[in-house]
């Protein structure tokens, strides 16, 4: 019996205090889930946003904990969740007209990325039962034919 299951572990790498905002963050990510960890990387190269380089840096964080930690290869990985929370929020201003301030914060974010390393099991090939012998078609027998359908006429009407 065959079986295609593959074993499952997970590689965490984490990022504190990641100048961008979660819901911005969280665009990006939500983008590479499912995706092989270098294929991740090479896509978020030619990603606009702000956001695509810290989550790079954590992708090859995570690759590497899964190198050094479980002897992984890096094409064996891949990206099985990515999520941002709220960080810390700074406060700033800006100065507005008649000497007033303007406040306005700035919140970062704290990334989680779970990486899985695919190994599939090593599987037997299946053994194929032999084969029934097959029935002998008599040589005096005709084929059979197809019944042509009924034609139908139809009448032109004039007005």
């Amino acid at each position: 019996m065959t079986s295609n299951k593959t074993s499952k572990q997970l590689v965490i790498a984490k990022a504190s205090h990641v100048l961008s905002s979660p819901r911005k963050t969280n665009l990006v990510l939500k983008a590479i889930v499912g995706r092989h960890a270098t294929q991740a990387i090479k896509e978020l190269a030619l990603v606009p946003k702000r956001a695509a380089e810290p989550i790079v840096q954590l992708i090859k964080q995570a690759v590497g904990n899964a190198v050094s930690q479980f002897q992984a290869s890096p094409d064996s990985l891949i990206i099985d969740s990515a999520y941002a929370t709220k960080g810390r929020v700074l406060k700033r201003a800006h100065i507005g007209g008649r000497g007033k301030t303007k406040p306005y914060e700035r919140t970062t974010s704290h990334l989680t990325l779970n990486v899985r390393i695919v190994t599939p099991k090593v599987s037997l090939p299946k053994i194929s039962a032999p084969k029934a012998e097959t029935k002998e078609v008599a040589k005096d027998a005709k084929p059979a034919t197809k019944k042509a359908a009924p034609s139908v006429k139809t009448t032109k009407k004039t007005k």
